[in-house]
């Protein structure tokens, strides 16, 4: 643990100057591998000088210059080893500098360093919001997935008590996040403690399963002004993994949270230019093609640990006095999503109503265990009167077999065919289906349709939630 914090504390004294100048850049970063061409740049004077190589065509004016995004100047400042790193020491002081490619405002994490250390029985709450990595999968136990080590890092070198919140769900993306938010996080007061449930003073969240699209832009977007916009002024800091391929959604989830200067931390671009270069292999930190395992989660852990040490020996010059976030400041995308909610038949509304639940009779819990849906097991059909822009549902998908495909209707016309089975699959999960978008709130009329089988057959569909807003 001493080595890690040491590691931790050097790469700091290495960054800390470069770092603080990335702190206004709004720039862009392409998430591939070293040898990739930027599609955004850096062009003020935080970029570093030219390549030698190229300063002898500089007075070659037909030969543009290159201009360099965030990872390719942490990657020239913090280049790959020149031999092989053992994963199990955890991350080198360059993949550490890498990692920390945007400090945004550290105020938040600040305040709530100062908290921490001001009354020792505090018990600092640290929320993780993601998808499966975040919940911990790949990792051999609960105590070595990133989320506690996080916890236990806290809790030796800042104060004695902390507190994880896992609402991460596996299989899921910013889309389901944004609209289950107010569900998981805001139903109740955040300026106290409800049933002995502290509110989030810190919130990571995490999506791999994102798309390079407009709509998860859109969605990241709505996601981290909501986060930022609770009341107790929560830390908000954004994790971006990588996968076997070296994808990563991560120019979309960096723009954002340079727009609200966030946090942002690329495991994806600490470890990538390593594998390529032989460094180590991407199985040496995973045990499939997404997941971290021991030594990856602890990697994982040791770049938020980094962010938090260093805004803890910088307290001075980051201050503690939080602004709170401004409803009124432009968003990135519109703030398509700013009234996405989850609707199900435990949390109802005014905006969905059943106006058949027809074949519909079942209630079960699938996946998510506080979810009551609605679930046909032979077939039939059900309407909803829908009120909003935007219209999705979340549905169960299962390898069984038994699952049918529905058909999908809005105001009489036929707008998608939902198959539920997942056949040789890698397990159940649930599965999003964004439905219907307007730039106009009207009232619609929603049927499922499932094709109806003889008694004692199976044809299942279960419809989780609406996701409308």
């Amino acid at each position: 643990m001493k080595k890690r914090i040491l590691a931790c504390l050097m790469a700091f004294c290495m960054s800390a100057t470069f770092l603080a100048s990335c702190g206004d850049d709004s720039s862009s970063s392409k998430a591939t591998d070293s040898s990739s061409t930027a599609d955004s740049s850096v062009t003020d004077s935080s970029a570093p000088d030219s390549n030698p190589a190229d300063s002898s065509s500089k007075e070659d004016s037909s030969v543009p210059e290159v201009e360099l995004t965030l990872s390719e100047q942490l990657l020239q400042k913090y280049p790959v080893s020149d031999k092989p790193i053992d994963v199990t020491a955890g991350c080198t002081e360059n993949m550490i500098g890498r990692a920390l490619i945007y400090n945004g405002d550290l105020t938040r994490l600040a305040a709530v360093i100062e908290r921490a250390k001001a009354d020792p029985m505090n018990k600092t709450s640290i929320m993780m919001f993601g998808d499966s990595i975040s919940a911990g999968s790949g990792a051999k136990s609960s105590l070595t997935a990133y989320s506690n080590l996080i916890e236990n890092w806290w809790q030796e070198n800042v104060a004695e008590y902390a507190e994880i919140q896992q609402k991460s769900i596996g299989a899921t993306d910013s889309y389901l996040a944004v609209h289950r938010f107010d569900n998981d996080v805001t139903n109740y007061d955040c300026d106290t403690s409800v049933d002995g449930i502290q509110p989030p003073e810190i919130i990571i969240i995490e999506y791999i399963n994102d798309e390079a699209t407009e709509t998860y832009r859109e969605t990241m977007d709505s996601l981290v002004r909501k986060a930022l916009a609770l009341p107790n002024n929560p830390a908000v800091i954004i994790v971006m993994p990588s996968t076997d391929g070296a994808y990563a959604p991560q120019d979309i989830h960096l723009e954002v949270a340079q727009h609200y200067e966030v946090p942002f931390i690329s495991f994806h671009d600490a470890v990538q230019p390593e594998i390529k270069a032989g460094n180590f292999a991407w199985s040496d930190i995973s045990p499939d093609t997404v997941h971290p395992n021991d030594p990856g989660h602890a990697m994982m852990a040791q770049m938020v640990e980094a962010l938090i040490q260093y805004t803890m020996d910088n307290m001075d010059t980051i201050g503690t006095e939080v602004t709170p976030f401004d409803p009124a400041m432009e968003s990135l995308t519109g703030d398509k999503y700013a009234n996405a909610g989850l609707y199900d038949r435990k949390y109802t509304s005014d905006k969905v109503k059943v106006i058949d639940e027809g074949a519909f009779t079942i209630q079960s819990s699938k996946q998510w265990p506080y979810i009551n849906d609605y679930a046909t097991y032979t077939g039939g059909s059900c309407t909803f009167e829908i009120t909003a822009k935007n219209i999705g549902f979340a549905y169960y998908r299962t390898t069984s077999g038994r699952c049918a495909t529905a058909t999908v209707e809005i105001d009489g016309k036929v707008v998608a065919e939902i198959d539920a089975n997942f056949k040789g699959g890698w397990g159940n999960y649930t599965e999003i289906a964004n439905l219907y978008s307007s730039d106009e709130e009207a009232t619609h009329t929603v049927k499922i349709t499932v094709p109806e089988v003889p008694e004692g057959e199976h044809s299942e569909f279960y419809i989780q939630a609406w996701l409308i807003s």
